[in-house]
């Protein structure tokens, strides 16, 4: 375990954030490769059932995924005041409660999948293989939801390295399962969510032992925990918040997909392929910003406000420096890294959509890293309100300029909707920054 806010801040920024890094590119290592595999294996079609409804999956887990931010941010607070009997039981109230909140949601996900798919507009050519696909990733997504809270607990306290070990287990599993599953089973989309889903179950199992070694290191490992309903109400209170900003930042996207899908399974082919692109890019700089947010959460717990701002400086410095290498490689080769989602010789037009905004677009997504470490020190230093209106001011934007340009430009008018949203809101994140808003 590390505390941030003492020592050498470039020393503990690049240290937390090495390991923190190289997990999250093997994470979308590995789901990119299921989609080169799906691409690979089963066509443009295959591509398109799994994109069909991945707004709607990726929405889901945002809420999740915004939640446990939330609530990792408490956790470096009570981390960085030595508060560690407080620490332990609300971690473990917090991972019971979103596990039986992922359950009760794949439930009502079952339920209305029909109307789900229609609302999205699918492809009937392609429905069946993208229910499918929906059911079985929303039925395992507790356990992938599990792999994240634990990660981001473990974070909190300054525990970064084991993740990459995990996340590194977690990819060859999932790579040689879906290997397996889709040339050996032939269970097609089915297999790629199968091997999403077990790759997660073990690495939970692995996580799950790691937590319960870093509580006895912290002197309370032997605390039995109770469910406590002041320290529950204070972790979800920062949950909430977060869980909020994610949902209004990821809402914009959910409701453009079916414009997406209405200019057909090509379009929405090219389409997943350009996000798994960007996605790949906006992992590095997400995950290094995790070290300003939990940077500024233990200093904030441990008395030291004044070393906000140099924090964000520094935080800014790296981020772009790690995010460069991969953005230029993406925006430079465009054509052979997006072609490496398609069979050879086909696909032309879904790859033409790709490598559009690979090259053309992509390049922007500097704007979106400096959105997330805004993100980053916003929620670190609990100005969650601000965070959720910066957010907000993103969605909002982002739907408009879609609904302006999607006619007149097809796919690369949903491209330029996120290159101008992203503007609009870090002039805003930017303003608000300095004029100290966050302070209040």
């Amino acid at each position: 375990m590390k505390n941030l806010a003492e020592g050498n801040i470039y020393k503990n920024f690049i240290l937390f954030a090495i390991p923190v890094v190289l997990s999250g590119l093997l994470s979308q290592a590995y789901n990119t490769i299921d989609t080169m595999i799906a691409g690979k294996f089963l066509g443009s079609d295959g591509l398109a059932a799994l994109g069909a409804t991945g707004d709607l999956i990726t929405f889901l887990s945002c809420i999740f995924w915004g939640y446990s931010t939330g609530v990792s941010i408490y956790s470096a607070r009570l981390f960085g005041g030595k508060r560690m009997r407080e620490l332990k039981t609300m971690v473990y109230n917090n991972l019971v409660l979103l596990m039986a909140a992922a359950l009760i949601m794949a439930a009502g996900i079952t339920l209305f999948c029909p109307q789900i798919l229609e609302w999205f507009r699918v492809d009937p050519m392609i429905r069946q293989n993208a229910s499918i696909y929906l059911l079985i990733y929303v039925w395992g997504m507790w356990l992938i939801l599990l792999q994240v809270a634990l990660i981001f607990m473990m974070q909190a306290m300054g525990a970064s390295s084991f993740q990459f070990w995990m996340s590194l287990l977690s990819a060859v599993l999932n790579v040689v399962g879906n290997i397996f599953t889709i040339t050996v089973l032939e269970w097609g989309v089915a297999g790629v969510a199968v091997s999403t889903v077990v790759s997660a179950l073990v690495a939970d199992i692995f996580l799950w032992s790691k937590m319960k070694k870093i509580f006895q290191q912290l002197g309370v490992g032997e605390h039995r925990v109770i469910f406590d309903k002041s320290s529950f109400r204070k972790s979800f209170t920062y949950g909430s918040w977060n869980m909020v900003q994610q949902m209004i930042l990821y809402a914009s996207t959910m409701m453009i997909s079916p414009m997406i899908n209405g200019l057909g399974s090509t379009a929405t082919a090219g389409y997943v392929v350009a996000r798994r692109v960007y996605t790949l890019n906006n992992c590095i700089y997400q995950s290094s910003a995790k070290t300003l947010s939990n940077y500024a959460a233990q200093c904030i717990g441990a008395g030291k406000k004044e070393n906000l701002k140099k924090g964000y400086h520094v935080g800014w410095l790296q981020g772009f420096l790690l995010t460069l290498p991969m953005l230029l490689v993406c925006a430079f080769f465009a054509e052979p890294v997006c072609r490496m989602f398609f069979p050879k010789g086909e696909g032309a037009e879904a790859l033409a959509y790709a490598v559009s905004f690979a090259r053309f677009f992509l390049p922007f997504a500097i704007l979106d890293m400096t959105d997330n470490l805004f993100h980053a020190f916003f929620r670190g230093t609990g100005a969650v309100r601000l965070l959720v209106v910066s957010s907000l001011i993103y969605s909002v934007s982002q739907m408009l300029y879609t609904i302006l340009f999607i006619d007149k430009f097809s796919m690369n008018g949903v491209y330029l909707a996120w290159v101008l949203g992203w503007a609009t809101e870090a002039l805003f994140a930017w303003t608000a920054y300095q004029l100290g808003w966050w302070k209040k």
